[in-house]
């Protein structure tokens, strides 16, 4: 196995994204465009010209967010010679500026740190829309990201110029000052723009070549091409900053299924009002993107820990949307490249990361669940996979992944929807104390439990704790995990033992919440179904072999760390006595700690080539946002199971989302553990899991 390698160089792409707009400016990749999207499942393909050019420089020099453009000219007048415009550039290369990724902001530095570029995704605590008052709603709803542009010239002896464009190819940009004067910039139409305020040494250029452009109007632009930047001037003995805004804004509906806008219309006239504002808010959005990153910076964590947070938190940002439905915030996360709609799997990730900046989040989630996509089986109550997908959202009680008569993926979830929605139910009533939502949603947990006891076995006598009925919606299919890529270890459902320690999770924190609700006879049920769980878990322990089998039947040999992953909801909550090594659970800690111990080494759960986690012994596809959780639980509850390489396995993980490996798919997901390569889930916002380690 190789050791940890040093830091790739500084090139992936990360999204820069506001809140709830399901937009982001994306970049950040060598030799790659970015720019505006909204609602894509990838990076938009936009060349983009950021950087300078001193007096002693002959070119441009650009950060290389961009491949070489072609020019539109051609199709105008006929002269097929005309291929691309003259490089007036070079293209920097990485051993020629610095990248710096906090919490909520990406900043690069060159020419001897007195070039700087950064934009920021601030990110704080969001109020409930349903209660935001306008001045509120405008700005933590504005779905903008800033930026700026500097240059500290101090010792120059002649002006230096700054650069910071978009060539949309094929499409035009137009200059917002026809629109609103006050703005110095370009957008595309209403969907999107990029603005200054406009002033001395702040300059526009349009055209076919904009670093050089051709033909000119009378204003000096040519609005007919696709190039577009603004050109900053920094006059020798001076150092000076020009703020950045990327607004993005989208009019009328935007969902089929419940018919939907976005919340932010509702505030913001157009995007020539959202870039205003942000101009006007900048100085308080950069104080609140600097909050974060210094708190970040703070942390204990090591140089790999900090970057993978901050990159799953920006990927997250740019999935989420507020839209506002039938005059209430309808909320969404977005599954990244696969666009569905809140898919279960993903909100009980996200947990604890909304918990923490947006509570209501999973309030409005769990309600939407209960009242649109949940079902009942042969067993009971249970919920759809996900919403929808793609901005439309599914008929009731039905999900878009889900199919009948299925083995392995595209099966129902049925036991897994059942656990997520109590899980994250009892969490949120827990740590938030909204005990009139548990009080209205009494009910629904005693129908959650019923349920759950019955995919045990109809008949009380014959129960063991363990999760083991299929629902009927399978047909002759099989139920599944969401681990559903992965082989029988962790894509089975039935007889699973990262399901049952799951399910052993929700009964302890259905103990809690019925005592809570003083329903004393359903919380004493509750801690019997539990201690009975734990006890037969014990009993599946093979002592020859020193393993819990992943699944407990025909013979499995499979070893997973998500052995362990059920029990982060009451570690997250602070229930000791069910998380303590020597507590009520000891005899199945025990073992857990003896798997753990040997599942982490080279050639089990650690990659034999890389070093990284894996989920399963079995596959080399390993999901960062599971890994994620692993870690934190293993750390807090099991940490003389972790050697010398499981440690340091974080750098191998850092690596993964850089080049070479998921560097062009920003926050990636599913990983082939043994060459950091993506296979799935790639501009994925589940990575946010990591924000657990600020805990430890």
């Amino acid at each position: 196995m190789s050791s940890p390698s040093a830091p790739l160089q500084e090139s992936y792409h990360a999204q820069h994204s506001p809140f709830g707009a399901f937009a982001s400016f994306t970049c950040g990749l060598v030799d790659s465009p970015g720019g505006f999207g909204q609602a894509l499942r990838a990076p938009a393909k936009q060349n983009l010209y950021i950087g300078f050019k001193r007096a002693s420089d002959a070119k441009w020099q650009l950060l290389p967010f961009l491949t070489p453009p072609k020019s539109q000219e051609g199709a105008f007048t006929g002269d097929t010679t005309v291929v691309q415009p003259p490089r007036g550039f070079d293209s920097l290369r990485p051993t020629g500026y610095t990248r710096t990724l906090g919490w909520a902001s990406d900043t690069w530095r060159a020419a001897d740190e007195r070039f700087g570029f950064s934009l920021l995704s601030p990110f704080g605590e969001v109020p409930d829309p349903a209660k935001m008052k306008r001045a509120a709603a405008r700005f933590h709803l504005a779905p903008l990201v800033n930026g700026w542009i500097e240059f500290d010239n101090r010792a120059g002896r002649a002006p230096v110029e700054l650069v910071f464009g978009v060539g949309v190819g094929d499409d035009t940009l137009r200059p917002l000052a026809d629109t609103a004067p006050a703005l110095a910039g370009f957008a595309s139409g209403r969907a999107f723009g990029y603005a200054t305020k406009p002033g001395r040494g702040v300059a526009l250029k349009q055209g076919f070549d904009i670093l050089s452009p051709k033909f000119l109007d009378y204003r000096g632009l040519h609005v007919i091409a696709g190039e577009s930047a603004l050109v900053f001037t920094v006059p020798a003995g001076q150092r000076k900053r020009f703020p950045l805004v990327l607004g993005f804004y989208t009019a009328g509906p935007v969902t089929a299924g419940l018919t939907a806008d976005y919340a932010f219309t509702r505030f913001f006239r157009d995007l020539e009002d959202v870039l205003a504002h942000g101009l006007a808010e900048f100085s308080r959005y950069e104080r609140l993107a600097a909050q974060r990153d210094r708190e970040l910076a703070r942390s204990k964590l090591d140089a790999d820990q900090k970057f993978l947070i901050a990159q799953a938190t920006h990927s997250y940002l740019g999935s989420t949307e507020l839209l506002w439905h039938k005059g209430k915030p309808l909320w969404v996360v977005n599954e990244g490249e696969y666009r569905m709609v809140n898919t279960f799997d993903l909100t009980v990730d996200h947990l604890f990361f909304e918990l923490e900046w947006q509570p209501w989040a999973v309030r409005d989630t769990l309600d939407l669940f209960v009242r649109r996509y949940s079902y009942r089986d042969q067993h009971g109550l249970s919920f759809t996979h996900d919403m929808g997908v793609n901005n439309f959202f599914t008929p009731p009680g039905r999900s878009s992944y889900e199919c009948d008569n299925q083995e392995g993926c595209f099966s129902h979830m049925t036991m897994e929807q059942l656990l997520n929605w109590v899980l994250c139910a009892c969490t949120y009533a827990a740590h938030t104390g909204d005990r009139a939502w548990l009080r209205a949603n009494r009910k629904i947990l005693l129908a959650c439990a019923d349920s759950l006891l019955r995919r045990d076995d109809p008949d009380p006598a014959k129960r063991d704790g363990l999760p083991k009925r299929d629902s009927d919606r399978v047909g002759h299919g099989a139920e599944i995990t969401t681990y559903d890529s992965l082989d029988v270890s962790l894509g089975q459902a039935r007889n699973n033992l990262y399901l049952s320690v799951k399910a052993l999770g929700a009964w302890v924190l259905l103990e809690r919440t019925f005592a809570t609700l003083g329903l004393k006879s359903d919380s004493a049920t509750a801690r019997a179904t539990a201690d009975l769980l734990a006890r037969t878990l014990a009993t599946k322990f093979e002592e020859t072999t020193g393993f819990f089998p992943a699944v407990f039947e025909k013979n499995n040999r499979s070893r997973i760390l998500p052995a362990v992953e059920g029990f982060v909801y009451p570690l997250f909550l602070g229930y000791t006595d069910a998380t303590a090594p020597t507590g009520r659970f000891a005899p199945l800690f025990a073992r857990l700690h003896q798997h753990l111990d040997q599942a982490l080494r080279p050639g089990v759960c650690l990659d034999g080539t890389t070093g990284g986690w894996k989920m399963s012994s079995t596959s080399t596809n390993t999901w960062f946002s599971k890994i994620a959780i692993a870690q934190h639980v293993v750390r807090s509850l099991f940490p003389s199971a972790l050697n010398d390489t499981a440690r340091a396995a974080d750098r191998v993980h850092a690596n993964w989302q850089r080049t070479p490996g998921c560097g062009k798919d920003a926050m990636c997901d599913q990983i082939r553990s043994d060459s950091g390569e993506a296979c799935g889930s790639r501009y994925y916002p589940r990575g946010v899991t990591a924000c657990l380690w600020l805990r430890e």
